[in-house]
């Protein structure tokens, strides 16, 4: 489902939202860059440009004298045109972030708890939207539209999710209606790995990286698949299941594995998934992690080099629920000479690196970059 609220974004087609896209990913423009990013010519450019001054949606900024010539003119977004609402439910937490237009963090909510219905996260989502629009004084209506994020896969019936196991109390008729009528805008239902990896895209990637696989690791395995600058669908919007190259009954680089362990060899763990507290607990019993680290590094290994065998991408970020420093440990794993995942079997080593996004929840913040990302798409 691609609903999204017009209002004064109506008519923007893909090209020019390409421009503004490309805008907002490096604070500002010039016409000549534009024109040069979008192989398009300047008169085509001047033409989508003076269309989007005057709707109010770019502004020009400061004059660059580079050589001869006349000077180049920096555009920028105007950050007020409308506002993103991105949301990562598992049944852990809910989490919103607020983006402004020109994808800056407006706000962000946590809301821990234990989320087994899928009435709790429709009635969090729409007291935490409320609680974020109030603070930061942005009316609902200001709304481009919202994107919830959540361990699903899709099936071929319209308006149907395959949810993950932990959540498969939330399957219900219509989860859509249910989120639209407490968010009060158009919304969408995006996997969580694929949130994870389009904000990666959109507005982390420092190296800027044109293709590349996205590892998910949380209560399961999910990637998502970057292939020239777009996202890869797949089949219904289902690519990038990595998890489903290893049987449930293997041991798994998953934080339900991590967890498992933990109960198993210390008696107890953590309530909840709070990453700040599993990662004291794990310094405080970093035997028990050690030993876990050398059961699941070798299979976060084999996923990651199967990915690379098949996609060949120039890197890989390792993200997802995990705390940072077990995911920091087990990218370690991912330098395939050092590992030797399938027995000497070569491919052409992709750089391995954490996610660049720095934000609470980077599922929130891709599902809120998704619905920026998304206008200008042809629908």
């Amino acid at each position: 489902m691609t609903e999204r609220r017009q209002g004064g974004l109506a008519g923007i087609g893909a090209t020019q939202g390409a421009l503004l896209g490309y805008i907002r990913r490096k604070g500002s423009a010039s016409r000549v860059e534009l024109a040069d990013y979008c192989s398009i010519t300047p008169a085509a450019v001047s033409m989508m440009t003076r269309n989007l001054l005057e709707r109010g949606i770019i502004e020009e900024g400061a004059r660059r004298q580079e050589g001869r010539g006349a000077p180049h003119i920096d555009l920028t977004l105007k950050k007020t045109v409308g506002y993103a609402l991105g949301a990562h439910a598992n049944r852990y937490s809910v989490m919103l972030t607020l983006l402004n237009f020109g994808g800056e963090i407006v706000g962000e909510l946590q809301m821990r708890g234990s989320y087994d219905a899928f009435s709790d996260v429709q009635r969090a989502l729409q007291d935490g939207s409320e609680e974020l629009l109030t603070k930061n004084a942005i009316n609902r209506s200001q709304l481009i539209g919202a994107a919830i994020a959540m361990p699903t896969r899709f099936r071929k019936e319209a308006m149907s999710l395959d949810l993950a196991e932990e959540v498969i109390s939330w399957a219900g008729p219509d989860l859509s209606a249910m989120l639209r009528e407490a968010l009060r805008c158009p919304v969408i239902i995006e996997n969580d790995a694929n949130a994870a990896a389009m904000g990666e895209l959109t507005l982390g990637n420092a190296d800027g990286h044109e293709n590349f696989a996205y590892l998910y690791l949380s209560e399961g395995i999910g990637g998502g698949i970057i292939i020239k600058n777009e996202l890869y669908r797949g089949y219904l919007g289902n690519a990038g299941e990595i998890g489903a190259l290893r049987g449930r009954s293997t041991s798994r680089p998953s934080f339900e594995d991590l967890a498992a362990w933990c109960v198993e060899h210390v008696g107890e763990k953590p309530s909840g998934r709070a990453p700040e507290v599993w990662t004291d607990y794990l310094l405080r019993n970093s035997a028990v992690f050690e030993a876990w680290l050398e059961r699941a590094g070798p299979e976060v290994a084999r996923l990651a080099f199967a990915v690379s065998a098949v996609l060949a991408p120039t890197a890989i970020f390792v993200g997802g629920t995990l705390p940072r420093i077990v995911r920091q440990r087990l990218a370690e794993w991912l330098d395939y000479e050092r590992s030797d995942p399938f027995d000497g079997a070569k491919v052409i080593q992709p750089k391995i690196q954490l996610p660049d996004v720095v934000a609470t929840d980077p599922v929130a913040f891709g599902a809120a970059a998704m619905i920026l990302h998304g206008v200008g798409e042809v629908r």
